[in-house]
């Protein structure tokens, strides 16, 4: 089941989504924002600033639970995955909104979370008023081939777009959808 983050609610599981974040990048080696070695120097704060994006009403984050009972707090372990979608802040934009991050942990992968999680994105970006979403992935990912899937067109390819570890750089794909039907 997916949930708006709130800090209330899920304030404590901030150490949890920063290691989801980590093992992404260091485990299946996805683009991030940071290179490994990954610590929670880099990863905390960065999260924070997320966090109070999201209590600005910037970007929206939503995470993948287990269903709780109501009132109930989620522990760390029930964190199956999270995305994030920013809301463009420009008068000329503000129909639009870009995904920065669809986060499935490895135990619950092909089991539908992604979908769900981008399912949410769009149902809250509607919500918000924005009726184009824009996303990029790494060319030749599972990400590029799940967004295609779930209807995201493609705008074209950068090469060499993200530098990975090695030194090296990966090429982007970026995509669009128009939520309007």
């Amino acid at each position: 089941m997916t949930y708006i983050f709130s800090s209330e609610q899920h304030g404590h599981l901030v150490p949890y989504i920063a290691a989801l974040h980590a093992s992404c990048i260091t485990i299946d080696h996805m683009i991030g924002p940071f290179l490994p070695p990954l610590t929670n120097e880099k990863l905390l704060p960065w999260w924070k600033e997320r966090l109070a994006e999201a209590n600005q009403g910037t970007r929206v984050i939503v995470l993948l639970l287990p269903e709780t009972a109501p009132g109930a707090k989620p522990v760390g372990t029930d964190l199956r995955g999270l995305a994030m979608l920013r809301l463009s802040s420009s008068e000329t934009a503000s129909f639009r909104g870009r995904i920065d991050a669809v986060l499935v942990n490895q135990k619950y992968r092909r089991q539908g979370g992604a979908k769900t999680l981008v399912d949410a994105l769009e149902y809250e970006a509607a919500k918000r008023g924005r009726t184009m979403l824009r996303v990029n992935t790494e060319t030749g990912s599972v990400a590029e081939a799940a967004f295609k899937k779930f209807g995201y067109i493609e705008i074209g390819k950068v090469p060499q777009f993200s530098r990975v570890l090695s030194n090296d750089k990966k090429g982007e794909t970026f995509f669009y959808k128009d939520l309007l039907p």
